[in-house]
């Protein structure tokens, strides 16, 4: 089969004919119709994982697919031969990615596809969808309560400023100016520009009362930090990228969560569900063919992607 893989930690990495995967225990294989991409895919090829995992070479990247069941292991009893599935690799080690015409997925870390979604839509799922609804969780916001969404028209944050406005939260949006009609479309009720000035001291002003919480998809420790400082006593900070000072938050009675989507059959069906009852729409989607992968990495590797990005095959 046709892959994009690399040969070591911040290779560019190359299209290449590899052996087709077989299925082990629990698992299924996915002929894939297409692969989203995530950050964590970035952090993965350039070694920044290989603490935490083990890695094996020549190293697929991708963690979301979509696509047709074309093989089942041993065990596998609620996926069959032609099923269109969409979801997490749900391996415990990395390197038998989702960029490639065939991936082996856990059987309990994907579901069935809906008709009413096509397969680049459901790959922009998994691990975006799924870090969003943890993360809402995570910050426990409700009806009036204000949350502040750092790096909020990305693949997790565009889904988390949508849980969080339906939940009934005051959603404030801190992304470019550039996408702040897209980030009120999702559901913000306020857009604070990050290039127009400093945004701890634009929140401050804007909300002098406090806030029931902040949610970090981006990354700077020190912004979130300062932004903290902001939350009430009994609020919430939570970050997708290891940002909440867990220690220090907990010692002025703030929540800290680091947060990890893990997909699973039971939130990816969560997910399908607020889909279906026009809770959530899907973000913006650019779609790579598998030649192009380098270019959608360098795309999401800027930092400033609106929406999701996606890989196709074919």
């Amino acid at each position: 089969m046709k892959a994009f893989a690399i040969d070591e930690f911040g290779q560019s990495g190359s299209l290449r004919d590899v052996d087709d995967p077989t299925p082990g225990e629990g698992e299924v294989r996915v002929r894939v119709a297409a692969a989203g991409v995530n950050p964590f895919d970035v952090a993965v090829l350039h070694g920044y994982a290989k603490d935490t995992m083990e890695n094996r070479f020549p190293l697929i990247p991708g963690m979301d697919a979509s696509g047709i069941v074309d093989a089942v292991g041993a065990g596998v009893t609620d996926r069959a031969v032609g099923d269109e599935v969409f979801g997490g690799v749900g391996k415990p080690y990395l390197g038998e990615g989702a960029l490639a015409e065939l991936v082996t997925m856990s059987s309990g870390t994907v579901t069935r596809k809906p008709t009413s979604l096509d397969h680049a839509a459901a790959a922009a799922i998994p691990v975006a969808g799924v870090t969003a609804l943890t993360m809402a969780d995570a910050t426990a916001v409700g009806e009036g309560d204000v949350i502040v969404v750092i790096g909020a028209t990305g693949g997790v944050g565009g889904y988390l400023v949508q849980i969080a406005a339906k939940r009934g939260a005051q959603v404030v949006a801190v992304c470019s100016g550039g996408n702040a009609d897209y980030a009120r479309s999702l559901g913000a009720s306020e857009v604070i520009d990050y290039a127009a000035g400093d945004v701890v001291e634009a929140v401050r002003e804007r909300y002098p009362d406090g806030l029931a919480a902040v949610a970090d998809v981006h990354g700077d420790k020190e912004e979130v930090a300062r932004l903290a400082e902001q939350v009430r006593s009994g609020g919430h900070v939570s970050s997708a990228v290891g940002s909440a000072d867990e220690e220090a938050l907990g010692a002025r009675g703030v929540d800290g969560t680091n947060v990890f989507g893990k997909v699973s059959t039971a939130a990816l069906d969560t997910l399908v569900g607020m889909l279906e009852r026009g809770e959530l729409v899907l973000p913006e989607l650019h779609s790579f063919p598998l030649g192009e992968a380098s270019e959608a990495f360098a795309a999401i590797s800027s930092g400033h992607t609106r929406g999701k990005i996606v890989v196709v095959p074919a």
